[in-house]
């Protein structure tokens, strides 16, 4: 199975997810990151943490920003997309405090759309499902927690690796921030370190898919 995760900023993926990435690489699926804006020093730090997750396909783009680049991100991600055609997307919150953060999902939901229209493209791609994280802005009720203990370690290393970004919020808020929140999933799932997150509905048919009809 090929997945995607899909977030603004260096460091996004593995606040977010980088237990459930570690994971899902282990389980031997083909998985992707996609960071959609970065500078020089953040870009080489994206690069080492998404080592230490084990991706086999790490992507970044080099726009400053997200907000003020929409329009292209969404023609950028519709060929990322097209080209790794996973069956899973996974992004941020639709309502998250950040404006990039909002934009980012807003991102992804035209553009898996737009993919999968034939009539645009010889080679559409429909994704499956698409699910949302957390990133700082918790989800209140989640639908699905995953079981990231064994690999809460890799998500912590792969945090250490942005070192322009941990005297953030003072000494040790992203890891103190991010242990606890994984520990609270933890306890909701009834295991020590769980992620959590939400799955966005998405259309299985349209006139303008190949698959113009869907199964119960």
């Amino acid at each position: 199975m090929k997945i995607a995760f899909v977030f603004a900023h260096p460091d996004d993926e593995a606040l977010s997810s980088g237990g459930t990435i570690a994971k899902y690489v282990a389980l031997g699926n083909e998985v992707s990151t996609l960071c959609l804006s970065s500078d020089s020093v953040r870009k080489e730090e994206y690069l080492n943490a998404t080592k230490v997750l084990g991706v086999q396909k790490p992507v970044i783009f080099d726009y400053p920003d997200v907000k003020s680049k929409e329009s292209e991100l969404i023609k950028d991600f519709i060929s990322y997309l097209l080209d790794f055609r996973p069956e899973i997307v996974i992004t941020h919150l639709e309502n998250d405090y950040h404006i990039d953060h909002r934009t980012t999902f807003k991102i992804a939901l035209e553009g898996i759309e737009w993919a999968a229209h034939e009539t645009q493209y010889d080679n559409s791609h429909l994704v499956s499902k698409l699910y949302v994280a957390e990133t700082t802005i918790l989800i209140p009720n989640p639908h699905i927690l995953v079981d990231i203990s064994e690999y809460y370690e890799k998500k912590e290393q792969s945090i250490k690796c942005y070192e322009s970004q941990l005297s953030k919020g003072g000494e040790n808020f992203y890891i103190d921030f991010h242990k606890s929140r994984t520990k609270m999933r933890g306890a909701q799932a009834a295991t020590e370190y769980a992620e959590a997150f939400n799955i966005i509905p998405l259309k299985r048919n349209s006139p303008f898919y190949k698959k113009k009809h869907s199964e119960l």
